[in-house]
């Protein structure tokens, strides 16, 4: 009992504690609210539905608001011009001329790196990635193309000609070494500025860090599904149900949109089995401890589904076996078989509410007995967790 209200207070103070979507207006004003239409974009948004507290929807554009924010991502809105020129000419079936070519876009430009007065902008479509770079708010394209003569690629670096007039008064050591081996990709620009800015709290590992590690704690219940059996041909079947409390952690990869995660869990039930025609009764506490990866299918801002599998070691306690009905239980040792699987499916609903199904491949058992009896169990579970986001994650 003491349990579930301590986890029910949790519960209470920790929904306060999440931040909101905003964005800034043309005037300069902060809105707190909703983004509707977050769909984990791999592509830069042009337009983005935004419903503030009173209810009130808004469609954003790069015209009419200055910024947004969905959880831990940052947007910008750019109007002006990148490079259309591919910046991968292997790749291209076109567009592979040295003229430099310009398109007009009005776009919202993803936050890949900050710190200080510098940020870093990303800008990915079908056509191409182009990169931005800002100080003190004005925004520079990081210029790059290639184009293909005689069979052989020759790359126009106009961003390392820009980072090498930007930062040689800053007395920074080896610059421009850094910057000639400096090639057009995200990690690589993140590293290129957290090393040159000293920045010791960013690295490639943060990039898109808005899948941060969950904490989940949940209550369950358990079918225990056991089985009795000898030599013979008798077969004794006993199915019970038993509460369970868990404690699990989700930390999500940073790549692949956070889609795919790993799941390390315990969780504790009380046994007890009872065949009645036998005789005999089965009685422990056990933990089990998972580890496991899964994969989120379908990832939405308010409803998810996923699937995952974990390696299971079920540890017991106080394993009890007893024989006959006027026996007495004996302490149950000698060799069994607990290392099994833990399949699981479930969903996730407005961030923080997890509904799980999973089942447990049968166990092998020691069961002190002079007839020898074989003790096998597995386990069908549903389970609801509740998960405290470490930071201000969006899912």
């Amino acid at each position: 009992m003491k349990q579930i209200l301590f986890i029910s207070s949790l519960l209470f103070y920790s929904s306060f504690a999440f931040c909101q979507d905003s964005y800034v207006t043309s005037d300069g004003q902060t809105i707190p609210g909703t983004i509707e239409n977050y769909r984990e974009w791999s592509k830069n948004p042009t337009t983005v539905l935004f419903k503030n507290n009173s209810g009130t929807m808004i469609t954003l554009t790069s015209q009419n608001c200055k910024s947004f924010t969905a959880g831990s991502d940052k947007y910008v809105s750019y109007n002006g011009t990148r490079i259309l020129n591919t910046d991968n000419a292997m790749k291209s079936q076109s567009l592979e001329s040295n003229v430099l070519t310009r398109d007009s876009v009005h776009v919202f430009l993803r936050e890949i790196y900050q710190f200080n007065n510098y940020i870093l902008y990303k800008l990915f479509d079908k056509k191409r990635t182009n990169f931005y770079f800002s100080d003190n708010g004005v925004i520079k394209e990081l210029e790059f193309y290639e184009t293909i003569e005689n069979k052989d690629i020759v790359p126009f670096n106009g961003y390392k000609s820009f980072l090498t007039d930007e930062f040689s008064d800053k007395n920074i050591t080896g610059l421009q070494q850094k910057i000639n081996i400096l090639p057009y990709k995200e990690n690589d620009l993140i590293n290129f500025f957290a090393d040159i800015l000293n920045d010791k709290q960013h690295s490639s590992e943060k990039l898109r860090n808005k899948y941060p590690t969950e904490i989940l704690i949940g209550i369950g219940a358990n079918q225990n599904v056991a089985t009795l059996e000898n030599n013979g041909p008798y077969i004794f079947h006993r199915s019970s149900v038993a509460p369970s409390l868990e404690f699990a952690l989700r930390i999500y990869s940073q790549r692949n949109f956070g889609r795919i995660f790993f799941q390390p869990s315990i969780n504790a039930f009380s046994l007890l089995s009872d065949f009645s025609k036998a005789p005999a009764k089965v009685k422990a506490m056990v933990v089990t401890v998972n580890l496991g990866a899964g994969y989120m299918f379908v990832k939405k801002p308010d409803f998810s589904f996923y699937v995952d599998a974990a390696g299971a070691l079920p540890v017991l306690f106080n394993f009890e076996t007893q024989q006959g009905s006027n026996g007495k239980y004996i302490k149950s040792h000698g060799p069994d078989d607990r290392i099994t699987v833990h399949p699981e499916a479930g969903v996730v609903i407005e961030r923080n509410l997890n509904i799980s199904a999973s089942y447990l491949l049968p166990i092998r058992l020691p069961f002190n007995s002079d007839i020898g009896y074989a003790y096998k169990l597995s386990q069908a579970s549903v389970a609801l967790r509740y998960a405290f986001i470490q930071g201000n994650g969006k899912k």
